[in-house]
């Protein structure tokens, strides 16, 4: 339970321990009594782990130089899913109780067969089967046999039987939790917002590792300090990152500390808004169906983002009306290395960017974030925009 009266500063401290080491997290929450379920994808529906007894934690990159996967996985799958399978030949989380996944992008449900196969995890393990295309009628009933049959698994697991009444606490609690962090980011909406962008960013990070219940205390404390707060100066040019996951606050640490003043006004990605940028209805009589329409409701991602008979990207118009709320003065692409489906959305994007008047330019993402090149490239790219936007 999280202590009452803490300062902003202590707040977002508590949130940047935990993203600085989930592991030790994780495993207070088992010497607390409680089980650990590791996830490796948003798809997967945290309010039925929650709603059977485990404290869903995010299984993520450590950014540490390694080639160990390589006798594993191809050296072409993206570095992200790399990291995330060293993070169980690594055995650093041989602790948990259960490792899940969804049939999300193949690079992923590699990472995850290697947790299962070479990382002692075959006999608690379980893969969701998800729709590769959702916008399609038939997607929320596959999406809800799916989830009952993760359900029933759970409930074998725990030896726990799990109500309508566990799924609605659980669905209440997470959307506690995504209005609570949709309300922080609001703030970067001002001209002059009280809390930064990389701090915004790491207190989402951190959410994907805790107990809700935490978290949400956390989170209330903060957005109440915050409205009473002034701004923390004058934002500069406001630049929006958009593209894969980024749990590396590195990057976004950089933005702000470039030799142009700029600022991180939003981020667009599956450890960031993606996450939470949608709720689950509520008070529904059939709890799976409503878990599966809340989840075809977020914002998707690229890998599976298409809708049937048109083509058209369902994330772009999350993404256009993004810039028209948050109003950045560019807008920052970042993907990983070998993933497909990210670039392949820049280049779609970029007409509705010149449109809209909003100049961009894109990072590549490895293993490890490469500062030099990154600084060099940002700066590069502020220089191109000093006509239109006021450099500090």
């Amino acid at each position: 339970m999280a202590k009452k009266g803490l300062d902003t500063t202590t707040i977002i401290e508590r949130f940047r321990s935990v993203t600085e080491n989930p592991q030790g997290y994780a495993k207070s929450l088992q010497e607390k009594g409680k089980l650990v379920a590791g996830y490796l994808c948003t798809h997967v529906p945290e309010e039925i782990l929650y709603a059977g007894g485990l404290v869903p934690v995010r299984i993520l990159s450590s950014h540490e130089s390694q080639a160990m996967t390589r006798s594993y996985i191809h050296e072409t799958y993206c570095s992200f899913s790399h990291d995330c399978a060293y993070q169980g030949l690594s055995h650093k989380y041989d602790f948990l109780n259960l490792i899940v996944t969804s049939s999300s992008c193949i690079h992923m449900g590699e990472a995850f067969n290697v947790w299962v196969r070479f990382a002692g995890f075959e006999g608690k393990s379980f893969l969701i089967p998800f729709p590769h295309i959702i916008e399609t009628k038939p997607a929320a009933s596959f999406m809800e046999k799916s989830y009952g049959e993760f359900k029933q698994f759970i409930e074998k697991l725990t030896k726990k039987h799990i109500t309508d009444d566990d799924i609605e606490k659980s669905i209440k609690v997470y959307n506690h939790t995504r209005r609570l962090l949709k309300q922080l980011w609001e703030f970067l909406r001002r001209e002059n917002p009280p809390i930064t962008g990389p701090d915004v960013s790491t207190v989402t990070l951190a959410s994907q590792f805790m107990d809700k219940q935490e978290c949400n205390e956390l989170l209330e404390q903060l957005i109440k300090k915050l409205e009473a707060a002034p701004g923390k100066g004058k934002p500069g040019v406001r630049l929006m990152v958009s593209g894969g996951a980024c749990d590396d606050m590195g990057i976004f640490n950089l933005i702000e500390e470039l030799d142009y003043s700029a600022s991180l006004i939003f981020v667009d990605s599956c450890t960031a808004t993606r996450y939470f940028w949608f709720e689950v209805p509520e008070s529904r009589p059939d709890k799976l169906m409503a878990i599966a329409e809340g989840y075809i409701s977020r914002i998707p991602c690229p890998s599976k983002d298409n809708v049937p008979g048109t083509g058209e990207k369902k994330r772009f118009r999350f993404v256009q009306q993004f810039i028209e709320d948050f109003k950045p003065d560019g807008v920052v692409f970042l993907y990983q290395r070998f993933c497909s489906p990210q670039p392949m959305d820049i280049v779609a994007l970029r007409p509705i960017l010149d449109k809209l008047g909003v100049p961009s330019t894109d990072l590549e993402l490895d293993t490890t974030v490469p500062v030099t090149q990154f600084r060099t490239q940002l700066e590069a790219f502020l220089e191109t925009m000093k006509e239109e936007v006021p450099l500090g």
